[in-house]
């Protein structure tokens, strides 16, 4: 009894500590009154999202957050499926090198990583230009997409292969028939991380992207950033970042196994 007592307790606190700042967000977002000694906003309504969307600033940063993520993704799948692939699949000197290699953008701070593209992109014209930034997060997107991808390949039987060659296949319809379904759930997995992750970045794109290129998360620094603080329009942006935050979470419950998500962690 004591033992589901004190789970109970500690997944209470988690639950609290993951949901309440949401909930705090949400009651920013649509409130247009909230005095500081009341425990709740006094008046709701949309009153944020209508100022955020006459200020016309909100289009482009939707359009520029929404346009970005996929093209990040589908960039980083080019690079990483067949790289994954030889990983996943291959036995050769120097294979676990490679796989710590590739996480070492998700080690580096993004910061530090920026300031050492800044400089490049300098000189290479590049600052705030849409393709910039759209390269500038694949530093993240690959190693989320190259991790769940190399965790499926792994966990996919060799004498699968072996025996559809053995029945004539060629290695295009092994790959084809053999591996495409089989590492499908794992390049869905690596899609979702990268696309979060691309949605939600705000230091590489900061540095690289202004003046030119305001991402939601971006547009969100305008209202909380400096020496002041903004929180309702803040929280009303958040909301729009948060919906597909939600949706990419359900999308994960649904379609992707636990060892794929895993797969894209550090080991």
């Amino acid at each position: 009894m004591k033992r589901k007592t004190w789970i109970f307790l500690m997944s209470t606190l988690i639950i609290f500590g993951v949901v309440f700042p949401i909930i705090v967000i949400f009651f920013w977002a649509f409130s247009e009154r909230w005095y500081g000694t009341s425990l709740l906003p006094s008046k709701w309504g949309l009153k944020w999202f209508k100022v955020l969307l006459e200020g016309g600033d909100l289009g482009k940063s939707i359009y520029l957050s929404f346009t970005i993520a996929p093209l990040v993704v589908l960039f980083s799948a080019l690079i990483s499926i067949p790289a994954a692939y030889v990983v996943g699949t291959k036995s050769f000197k120097g294979k676990r090198l490679v796989e710590n290699l590739v996480l070492i953008p998700l080690i580096v701070p993004p910061i530090a990583s920026g300031i050492g593209l800044l400089s490049m992109y300098t000189n290479w014209g590049m600052i705030g230009s849409y393709w910039g930034v759209v390269l500038v997060h694949m530093i993240g997107g690959i190693p989320y997409m190259f991790r769940s991808v190399a965790a499926a390949f792994e966990s996919i039987d060799p004498a699968l292969e072996e025996a559809s060659r053995t029945l004539g296949a060629t290695r295009l319809q092994t790959m084809l028939k053999v591996y495409v379904p089989l590492v499908s759930p794992g390049v869905l997995a690596g899609s979702i991380f990268t696309f979060a992750w691309s949605l939600n970045e705000f230091v590489l794109t900061l540095l690289v992207g202004l003046p030119n290129i305001t991402t939601l998360p971006v547009q969100i620094f305008h209202y909380v950033g400096g020496y002041y603080i903004a929180p309702a329009p803040a929280s009303a942006l958040s909301v729009v970042l948060i919906i597909p935050s939600i949706l990419i979470v359900l999308l994960m419950e649904r379609f992707v196994k636990i060892e794929y998500t895993a797969g894209a962690g550090l080991k």
